[in-house]
């Protein structure tokens, strides 16, 4: 497996980030416990992330990037999920956003914008979903409507993480009929877009936010063709899957490691609680599906270094990986007994962020028919 291989370099970047990680994020994540990152906060830590290859670390260092690979910047992922995983989420999503402009944003879009989101002078946010489309991406109904110099952007969009605290937002809107009227626009706000966090049953350190849109762009803000807009996203997805699947694995493995700490030192029949043979079973479990989540999401991300169509192991990747991660988060609050659901232990707040995951990027069920139909050839939805 080419992909479990690391080099001298990328190793002591993983040592370098753990520290990092000890040192300034774990103090972070008690300070912000499931409340909204404030922005100038947001803007600091990212800035931060960005000297380790946080941000469009794949991207080529010819444009500011890091020239990482997606296995690295997933095991990057992953670290910072294991900490944080609202934050995670937060730079995972200013990442991709970040990334697209350097590698296919046109030179002005480059000039303008890339160094800026770069250090994180700017926050990105991807604006897809609508309050009637969901998974149906297609079905999107904001209207770019072109005027004498540019487009005019109206419409609503909701779920959108890092939403309230973004500067600029890649939008997906309509420009025509059917699958091929989609275009995508990047819209600053001070454009025109207003937003509101949703608030969440946890990560609410994540914004989530519903964005509306009355705005004027210059014509050079269209990202890529005219109608591409469905195939770009979709692409997009395609990676952002795999993505997905590393926050689940790290907070699968977060509640690994606390399980196997606490049943070390809990006490119960004079043993550790560690010694009984039910213990253990939930513990190698655990350890099994956390390792499971792993292997698939790093091979989605290794199919996605090599340039070839993988949506179907993207999304096995994020479905397992994401209901293994409730499943190692459940099994964590059982060995913690009385104490995994105290809001004084860590466990119980892994539990709802584990949750969170199967939704966004396609649900469990919409990757299901994403394999079905990779593997059969035939549609089981449009």
């Amino acid at each position: 497996m080419e992909f479990l291989k690391r080099t001298e370099e990328e190793l002591q970047l993983l040592d370098a980030v753990d520290r990092f990680i000890e040192k300034r994020i774990k103090p972070l994540r008690e300070a912000y416990n499931d409340v909204p990152l404030p922005k100038p906060v947001a803007h600091q830590v990212l800035a931060e992330l960005a000297e380790f290859g946080y941000i469009a670390g794949t991207a080529p260092e010819s444009v500011g990037g890091y020239g990482l690979s997606n296995v690295m910047q997933g095991l990057l992922t992953e670290r910072l999920s294991r900490a944080f995983p609202g934050l995670a989420g937060t730079a995972f999503i200013h990442s991709a956003m970040t990334n697209r402009i350097a590698m296919a944003g046109s030179k002005k879009q480059q000039d303008t914008y890339l160094q800026k989101m770069l250090n994180a002078e700017m926050i990105g946010c991807g604006a897809i979903t609508e309050p009637s489309v969901g998974s149906n991406t297609a079905d999107v109904a904001t209207r770019a409507t072109r005027t004498q110099d540019g487009w005019s952007i109206s419409g609503e969009k909701v779920w959108i993480s890092n939403g309230n605290i973004s500067d600029i937002a890649s939008v997906v809107a309509r420009t025509g009929e059917g699958k091929n009227g989609l275009s995508r626009f990047l819209v600053e706000r001070k454009d025109g877009y207003t937003s509101s966090d949703i608030p969440k049953m946890a990560m609410n350190e994540w914004s989530t936010a519903t964005l509306n849109f009355n705005a004027k762009v210059p014509d050079w803000r269209q990202v890529g063709d005219e109608g591409k807009g469905l195939q770009i996203t979709l692409v997009g997805f395609q990676t952002a899957r795999a993505y997905v699947a590393m926050l689940s694995v790290g907070i699968a493995q977060a509640c690994l490691d606390l399980a196997i700490a606490y049943a070390q030192e809990r006490e119960q029949w004079g043993k550790r609680i560690a010694q009984h043979q039910m213990i253990q079973e939930m513990i190698a479990d655990m350890a099994t599906l956390t390792d499971n989540a792993r292997l698939l999401a790093l091979r989605g991300l290794y199919l996605v270094d090599q340039g070839v169509r993988c949506d179907v192991q993207t999304s096995m990747a994020k479905g397992y990986a994401t209901e293994a991660a409730i499943e190692v988060a459940s099994k964590a609050v059982q060995i913690h007994g009385a104490c995994g659901i105290s809001s004084e232990f860590p466990v119980e707040r892994y539990f709802r962020e584990a949750r969170i995951l199967t939704i966004p990027d396609g649900t469990t069920q919409i990757q299901k028919l994403i394999i079905g139909r990779g593997l059969t050839g035939l549609r089981a939805f449009n």
